[in-house]
């Protein structure tokens, strides 16, 4: 989710209609949205290749069954989705001009990584278009660069770590930590190692990964040479998949205990030998989860044949508070979509946007790997089902912590 994705076919671009069948011309007139028939043009900025493909598809895919519940509609007019990729941060920038100028679209979703997102926060904060960063986690999107046309769904590293640490901090206080050579993963280790430093815990030392590293036997050694208490992790994608299969290889597994400040189903589901303790989204099964969300994670079963991932709810909840926030201010023009936003509350989705600095709060899930896997797609126990959304409030941050001033529409 954290991670510059490589640069190929910066030209390639998809278009998905959720009305209508099959796909579309992109050189399509812009379209009026005060016409009362007018389909009503939403963009999506998603990876379709490197390290957070499945991710994306399945960020995809939670879109999709939300405007499918909605009936492809919104106040009474149909929604077109206009899908671009997002390769890396600069074609990320790109596609967001094109879905801005050339699509005419009345918002935006997407952003799976720190880099991609703030690209594209610059020009929808410059555009005055109403953009839900839906998985990156860097603190400045709604923190110091906080602007009033873009929203955030994911939560920020602060909030993750800690969630994580007052359940690993218990285990031990002698950290090492693992985490990737990039934004993400440094902010990942200072938020980590300031919980521990608080706490008088030690840190053992820290190794950097870059994206898309494939061998990690020369960090696990100097793990398991060091012999900490606990091993922090803060990578990502395919990274963080090779690293617990290869921690599992090295038979660390169960030895040294893992955390992880975050982690998507698809790194989850792609092999059995994991261990750790992890912060997430969404998890399908979480007892706290609404009707709603039960719903989602049912229409997902029966279009794939497994679970609903964290991904996929990401999708959903970006393009249900849109929709929502569009029915409630009756318009689809960008002040009032933005008014909407800081404003909505669907039933169901767990969660809002904070007005003065537009973060998703939401209830986190705390999550272990079962000692036992029997089943691939369910791998995790939440550990947290009985917090209340008062005490997730608490942990995302005061005004004078964030930093964020925001202008007017």
């Amino acid at each position: 989710m954290h991670a510059d994705i490589p640069s190929h076919a910066l030209n390639r671009r998809h278009v998905l209609r959720a009305v209508g069948a099959g796909v579309a011309a992109l050189g399509a007139p812009g379209l009026v949205f005060s016409q009362g028939d007018a389909p009503i043009r939403i963009g999506s900025l998603l990876p379709r290749q490197g390290p957070f493909a499945l991710q994306g598809e399945a960020t995809s895919l939670g879109i999709k069954i939300a405007l499918q519940q909605a009936g492809n509609k919104v106040l009474g007019r149909p929604i077109e989705l206009v899908a671009y990729d997002e390769p890396n941060p600069l074609g990320a920038q790109q596609n967001m001009q094109k879905l801005i100028q050339e699509d005419k679209v009345a918002a935006v979703i997407g952003g799976s990584n720190s880099a991609a997102g703030l690209a594209m926060a610059s020009v929808a904060a410059q555009a005055k278009t109403p953009t839900i960063i839906s998985a990156a986690l860097a603190r400045e999107i709604t923190g110091k660069n906080c602007n009033r046309y873009v929203f955030r769904n994911n939560a920020p590293p602060p909030v993750y770590a800690k969630l994580l640490a007052r359940q690993m901090l218990p285990l031990g206080k002698k950290w090492y930590f693992l985490v990737g050579a990039y934004a993400y993963g440094q902010e990942a280790y200072q938020m980590l190692k300031a919980e521990l430093v608080a706490a008088g815990g030690q840190d053992l030392g820290m190794d950097a990964a870059a994206v898309g590293t494939t061998d990690f036997s020369s960090i696990i050694l100097k793990i398991r040479q060091a012999r900490p208490d606990v091993v922090m992790l803060g990578i990502s994608g395919t990274d963080l998949a090779a690293f617990l299969k290869q921690y599992n290889e090295f038979g660390l597994r169960g030895k040294i205990p893992l955390g992880s400040l975050t982690v998507a189903d698809e790194e989850l589901w792609a092999q059995t030998g994991i261990s750790g303790v992890m912060g997430k989204y969404w998890h399908f099964n979480n007892p706290a989860n609404s009707p709603a969300e039960k719903a989602l994670n049912e229409a997902v079963l029966k279009e794939t044949k497994h679970p609903a991932s964290a991904s996929c709810a990401q999708g959903w909840v970006c393009m249900r508070m849109l929709l929502a926030a569009i029915a409630q201010e009756k318009s689809a023009e960008p002040a009032a979509i933005v008014r909407g936003l800081e404003t909505v509350r669907p039933d169901g989705v767990p969660g809002y946007y904070r007005a003065w600095d537009h973060q998703f709060i939401t209830r986190l899930v705390l999550a272990q790997v079962r000692d036992t896997i029997t089943d691939k797609y369910d791998p995790v126990t939440v550990l947290n089902p009985s917090m209340k959304m008062a005490d997730f409030e608490a942990l995302y941050g005061t005004k004078e912590e964030i930093g964020c001033t925001m202008g007017p529409v």
